[in-house]
């Protein structure tokens, strides 16, 4: 949020805020700020009346998304989405119900019993409405089915969980559109590799490339289908991400988010064509016009460039010490990067997104020059433990064929 803090303050804005936590990063950046629980909506309620505050924003997870719909719904300002809306992208159940009466492809699902009685392993079972990879159990036996739907169940606020057909691969696609004004824009593709930390935990990100070498077979068979679901959902403004599964043959769309993304796409858009998407969403929290935005040169499955987001991952345990990334940001092709551990941090072995180390985004003028950055990245970091262990599980290396 600090990247979102500092976007908005030079914009001329005045930012507040609001987090429980008392040293949250993005409060040394804010004009002001309050130590509050988002989910204490009426203590918002109160500061937003007291600061005059003119609209509201938060950015890369879903739970906060929910709570600033219904803040502005309280202060009659301004929101992107709306309840129903918000309802159906944040719950993997009643996505796939959107996705299948659209025509949009999706693997199959099973109740527990089904999943046991046909013992198609193996199987993953998510939280019908988590994110962040929590409660997740990638299934091998029934043994594993049993414990894996008990946690997916405890993680999800409606306790209610999804089990899938699992394609274990470590490959899969993303599509990225911008809708501004109705007007759907299919910004960006990218190829998303990921890593498994053992037999039961969900893969995790290492690298998002752009453009996706199926950009073309993407949009000619993904993207007319998945314009009509968003249409069908009424969605009139605002940033969506589609993931796909792709097992080689088919995709298989699994999720949606309705919001700004964790790798923070809009910065190598920004990079690519000038047009700062986050911008986009600030003014649109605040009323103001962004007609600007319906333009055809966020029409670009290709990008101009070759770009990544790249991750590095860490093993559970304490950091000791995290070294070279000072010369990793001196790299020509990093434009950003999100960090956030630090030394002495304690990694637990959950096999979610808190094993993530740093984010960087890289934008290069060829796929060689891109694959240079990457190797320097790996070649420059170090992170070890209280115990002297390398703590880095996963070296990504850009692959030749592309």
């Amino acid at each position: 949020m600090i990247d979102i803090v500092m976007t908005a303050k030079n914009m001329g804005i005045y930012v507040i805020v609001v987090d429980r936590d008392q040293s949250s990063p993005s409060k040394r950046f804010a004009d002001k700020s309050f130590n509050i629980s988002t989910d204490d909506v009426s203590a918002l309620e109160a500061i937003c009346r007291d600061e005059d505050v003119d609209g509201v924003f938060t950015g890369f997870e879903d739970f906060n998304i929910h709570i600033a719909r219904e803040l502005c719904t309280r202060l009659a300002l301004p929101f992107y989405s709306t309840e129903e809306q918000l309802s159906i992208v944040t719950n993997k159940l009643l996505f796939k119900e959107q996705c299948r009466r659209y025509g949009v492809p999706v693997i199959e699902q099973y109740t527990l019993s089904q999943a046991i009685e046909e013992g198609k392993y193996p199987y993953i079972i998510k939280p019908a409405d988590s994110y962040g990879s929590r409660g997740i159990t990638v299934c091998r036996t029934e043994a594993e089915l049993y414990s894996g739907y008990e946690k997916a169940i405890s993680s999800s606020t409606s306790k209610s969980a999804i089990i899938e057909r699992f394609i274990d691969n470590d490959y899969g696609t993303e599509l990225f559109y911008t809708v501004v004004n109705g007007n759907v824009h299919l910004t960006a593709t990218a190829d998303r590799y990921t890593v498994k930390n053992g037999d039961t935990t969900v893969p995790l990100p290492v690298a998002e490339v752009f453009p996706s070498r199926h950009a073309t077979e993407m949009a000619e068979m993904l993207d007319p289908a998945i314009r009509g679901m968003l249409r069908g959902l009424s969605i009139k403004n605002g940033l969506v991400l589609i993931q796909a599964l792709f097992d080689g043959k088919e995709y298989f769309i699994y999720e949606m988010a309705y919001r700004l993304t964790g790798e923070q796409h809009y910065r190598l858009v920004e990079k690519q064509h000038g047009i700062n998407l986050a911008k986009m969403m600030i003014k649109m929290s605040l009323g103001q016009d962004i007609s600007e935005f319906d333009t055809p040169l966020l029409d670009d499955v290709n990008f101009i460039k070759p770009s990544i987001n790249l991750a590095l991952l860490l093993d559970h345990g304490t950091v000791g010490h995290i070294s070279g990334l000072e010369r990793v940001y001196k790299i020509e092709e990093v434009i950003s990067y999100n960090l956030t551990h630090a030394d002495g941090d304690v990694i637990k072995a959950s096999g979610d997104y808190s094993h993530m180390l740093i984010r960087i985004n890289m934008v290069a003028n060829s796929y060689a020059d891109l694959r240079r950055a990457v190797k320097q990245v790996d070649e420059y970091v170090s992170v070890t433990s209280t115990e002297g262990k390398d703590m880095l599980t996963v070296h990504f290396a850009l692959p030749e064929e592309i």
